[in-house]
């Protein structure tokens, strides 16, 4: 309770302070892979609607791991990650938190493959956890959905991330099979691949899904970190409520529509990190259900 309340009177000073001429900016270290230049967005207009003035310093693209340890250590303010059982240990929580906002609005729980365009069929007549046993698929060094996959049996191979490029040039030399991508990203990674020339489709047959979403995770050591979660916590239930948010993310992303993913085969694995319940019921009219 004093916490909360000691937070409320830094975030109301913060206010005050930005209606005068010398308002402080505040920097903050943030994930700067490519791919997720919508989330820094959203979060930096949560910001600017909580009337705080903030600066993004990008920190250096790194695995999940690395990127929770640098919280941990406070050298990263913010990150943009789905839960992982470090994370979600009581020892976890003791240095980061998370807003449970739905970054990519539930569509990461919905998987569509990027195949090796000689084989664009390989999929067709896959029907069951049993038949997609027989796919090798690819995962980004230390991602938690490698734990879903060998949980279910399918074999999956892991390799560098330090780039969109670096899975898609794994997958056209044959390290893997697939690589399965969530329903609001795969066609960028795609275009990725045409671009360099990496001779890579998209699978029409088949959908793989498992409760998976990215969240806002916060500092609790870096420098200003409760005030910056306070911040971000009202801002980004704000821009969650005026449609700030659904605006940024189809600029980025598109307007999705859940019919293109009607009509294939549907496989579902069980998540060990995340459950259909998981969002805050202030941020579930944010969610995309394709089925």
């Amino acid at each position: 309770m004093m916490r909360t309340a000691v937070l409320s009177l830094l975030l109301f000073a913060s206010l005050a302070l930005a209606g005068g001429a010398h308002a402080e900016q505040f920097t903050f270290t943030v994930q700067s892979d490519l791919h997720l230049e919508f989330a820094r967005e959203i979060c930096l207009e949560a910001l600017k609607k909580a009337g705080v003035d903030a600066r993004f310093e990008p920190f250096p693209v790194a695995p999940e791991r690395r990127l929770a340890a640098e919280m941990a250590s406070g050298k990263l303010h913010l990150a943009f990650l789905p839960p992982s059982v470090q994370r979600l240990l009581p020892e976890g929580f003791a240095s980061v938190e998370d807003i449970r906002i739905p970054l990519e609005r539930g569509l990461l729980s919905y998987r569509v493959c990027l195949l090796r365009g000689a084989v664009p069929e390989l999929l067709k007549d896959v029907r069951t956890l049993d038949d997609l046993k027989r796919v090798t698929v690819g995962q980004g060094f230390g991602w938690g959905d490698v734990d879903v996959y060998k949980a279910a049996g399918v074999p999956v191979v892991e390799v560098p991330f330090t780039s969109p490029s670096d899975p898609l040039r794994a997958l056209a030399a044959g390290h893997f099979d697939v690589l399965p991508l969530g329903a609001d990203e795969y066609a960028g990674f795609l275009d990725i691949a045409r671009q360099e020339g990496y001779g890579l489709a998209a699978d029409r047959h088949l959908v793989i899904h498992y409760p998976w979403y990215r969240y806002v995770w916060v500092s609790r050591t870096a420098p200003d970190a409760g005030f910056l979660l306070e911040a971000l916590t009202r801002g980004l239930d704000i821009v969650a409520a005026d449609g700030s948010f659904v605006s940024i993310y189809e600029k980025y992303k598109g307007r999705f529509d859940p019919a293109s993913l009607r009509g294939r085969t549907v496989i579902d694995l069980p998540s060990p990190y995340a459950r259909e319940g998981d969002i805050p019921p202030r941020y579930r009219h944010l969610l995309i259900v394709p089925r």
